[in-house]
């Protein structure tokens, strides 16, 4: 049997926490319900290391990167909820492995350790991208490890090849794995949208949870480019890596819910490994 337990699609508003949403969570109550669901289908499955990646990370033009530091830690305070806090080990043997599938498949990784933070001035913190789902995940129950992984601007097949390397690692440790992509659909839906409407933000959306839906990565591959540009979306990247850690294998999709009250379109979908006899 594949060592992959499941897989899902979350998005990270952090208003859907709710030491920020507060009264606010009434207007995503789909979303949550969904998320909820999907953490604890996952955490049932009883993976002992995730894999996250997420769009607001450390993001570079040339590389996708990974962190190293031995425990990850992230909260809400910026956005005043301190005590929204998720805190896991890293998942080292697993980190090894996928950065020597990266290096066969020549994707281009960057590691996070404290001189390249320092190089960069970046943050070793858990962004809100990561720390969103790993919220509901720590709250179903969840207590193994993590590998926080970050997108980079690269061609979407090669975040697909990022994915597969990931999958191939994955195969080689003798543990259970789960793995969440972090992103947010079309943020340009309603007129007082965060980033300005577009007519094209709901098309891209309806595409989008139609290619989950049916596991299609021809169909997002041939997504108009004017139209992902128009959408203003953060989440592509993500689905393209996450359709890799998936592709070749026997899952079923489940797209558990889709809203987009604030003008940013949440999508939340699991999915599943098919027991065959065959595995």
């Amino acid at each position: 049997m594949h060592k992959l337990v499941g897989c899902a699609l979350l998005p990270h508003p952090p208003i859907m926490v709710p030491e920020v949403g507060k009264g606010e969570l009434a207007r995503i109550k789909a979303t949550v319900a969904a998320a909820e669901k999907a953490a604890q289908t996952l955490k049932d499955a009883n993976p002992q290391t995730v894999v996250l990646i997420s769009p607001h990370g450390p993001v570079f033009e040339d590389a996708v990167s990974i962190s190293i530091h031995p425990r990850l830690k992230g909260s809400l305070a910026t956005f005043g909820a301190p005590d929204a806090v998720v805190a896991f080990e890293t998942d080292g043997l697993l980190v090894r492995h996928i950065l020597k599938k990266c290096e066969r498949l020549g994707v281009n990784v960057v590691e996070l350790t404290d001189d390249v933070a320092k190089m960069y001035r970046l943050s070793l913190q858990l962004d809100h991208g990561a720390v969103v789902p790993l919220y509901y995940l720590q709250k179903a129950g969840f207590k193994g490890q993590l590998v926080h992984l970050s997108m980079g601007m690269l061609p979407y097949e090669e975040m697909y090849t990022f994915g597969k390397a990931v999958q191939a690692a994955i195969g080689i440790v003798d543990k259970r794995v789960a793995v969440i992509a972090s992103g947010d659909l079309s943020h340009r839906l309603t007129p007082d949208a965060p980033a300005g409407y577009s007519p094209h933000g709901a098309q891209f959306d309806q595409a989008v949870v139609e290619a989950l839906q049916n596991m299609d990565v021809k169909a997002l591959l041939n997504l108009d480019r004017g139209l992902i540009e128009e959408a203003g979306e953060c989440g592509l990247r993500p689905i393209f890596f996450l359709m890799g850690v998936m592709g070749g294998l026997n899952m079923t999709a489940d797209v558990l819910s889709y809203e987009g009250p604030f003008g940013v379109g949440y999508a939340v979908a699991l999915f599943t490994p098919n027991e065959s006899k065959g595995e």
